[in-house]
Order: C-alpha cells, then sequence, then structure tokens
C-alpha cells in the first residue's frame, strides 16, 4: 500500500513559517537537496495546499530540467509527478505550465485513503502548516521527515496545531547536514 510521507522544513520552535507566512529562514545545501531528490524518486504523486501549490507552480515549471544539477532533478521529478491540491477556495489548478494537477474540494480522508489503495508509488505531502496539521490530526500521515532549521522564530504558524490526541512516534533515523540542519525521520507506531 501506499504511505503519505509529509517532508516539511520547521524551525526548532516547531514553526513551518514566521507570523506573516515567511519562510525566508529555510536554509539548504547541495547534500539536502540529493537527499531530498532521492525522497521525492519515491513516489509518484505531490500532495499539496494551496499555497504550496501557488509557490511551486510559479517556479518548478520554469527550471532548466537539462542542467546538470540536483535542482534541475527536483524539477524533472515534480513536473513529471501528479498533483493533487487540496483547497476550499480555488475553482481551477490549470496553472501555466504546471501540468498534471487536480484539485480536490472535498472529503480530506476519503481521497487520501482512496489514492493509498491505488497502485503506484507513495504520496509526498509538500505542505503548508494549515494542510500538514489536518492531516496529522486526521492520522493520515504513514512517515514524517521534519527537517529542523537551528532557528527560533517566537511565533508564526506551528507545524503540530489543534492536535486532539497524542501521536506516539519511533524515531527512524537522524541525518545532520554541514548547514546545522537535522533530518528527524519519524513513524507513527502502529498499535
Amino acid at each position: 500500500m501506499r504511505q503519505v510521507i509529509l517532508q516539511i522544513d520547521i524551525t526548532l520552535d516547531g514553526f513551518v513559517a514566521g507570523p506573516s507566512g515567511e519562510t525566508n529562514w529555510v536554509t539548504t545545501d547541495e547534500t539536502m537537496n540529493r537527499d531530498a531528490y532521492t525522497l521525492l524518486c519515491t513516489a509518484d504523486t505531490i500532495l499539496l495546499g494551496r499555497v504550496a501549490y501557488q509557490l511551486f507552480a510559479q517556479y518548478w515549471p520554469f527550471v532548466d530540467t537539462n542542467a546538470p544539477s540536483t535542482a534541475s532533478h527536483i524539477a524533472h521529478q515534480l513536473n513529471q509527478a501528479t498533483k493533487v491540491v487540496f483547497s476550499r477556495t480555488l475553482d481551477t489548478v490549470e496553472w501555466g505550465q504546471w501540468n498534471n494537477a487536480t484539485l480536490v474540494h472535498g472529503n480530506v480522508d476519503e481521497a487520501i485513503l482512496e489514492m493509498k489503495g491505488q497502485p503506484g508509488k507513495n504520496l509526498l505531502l509538500y505542505a503548508g502548516a494549515d494542510i500538514a496539521s489536518t492531516f496529522i490530526q486526521r492520522g493520515l500521515i504513514d512517515d514524517y521527515r521534519l527537517r529542523i532549521h537551528p532557528v527560533v522564530l517566537g511565533s508564526g504558524k506551528p507545524l503540530f496545531k489543534d492536535i486532539q490526541a497524542r501521536i506516539p512516534l519511533t524515531l527512524v533515523q537522524t541525518t545532520s547536514y554541514q548547514n546545522g540542519v537535522t533530518l528527524m525521520h519519524y513513524q507513527p507506531n502502529k498499535t
């Protein structure tokens, strides 16, 4: 069965964005990009909220996919993947040159369970605070990849908001990068 994998950048104090949505604290390096590409290759479907979809659609279709760089490989994978956009406000996901996108307005649980039951690779959730929290609250995440950045914001948009029940997790792996970011890979405990 396909898995839903959340990969997200967070601050040490648990925010995915500042109070106004700013993410200028996110840093990356070539090793992080290679690891992100390796993870991306395990998926054929990208799950996005409205904001992430609009940001991605403004950038990734325009990256030169013929260049010999990790970014070009990431762009190629993202551009070819099926994109599923969860939004209550968008009417369409036809955005310029970014293809293979569908819109889900309705029941998130039902849509994810249907996708997980279909043949294919994993489902990779690149999202902001709201859609990530919705997936977490509903127990839809099978694999957490938290890239923790060495910065404390003090306020902003938290990753874990409105959580009603404890979610026990098992640490699978940690990876430390030279820029100070630590990837924490967790999976929910199976009970």
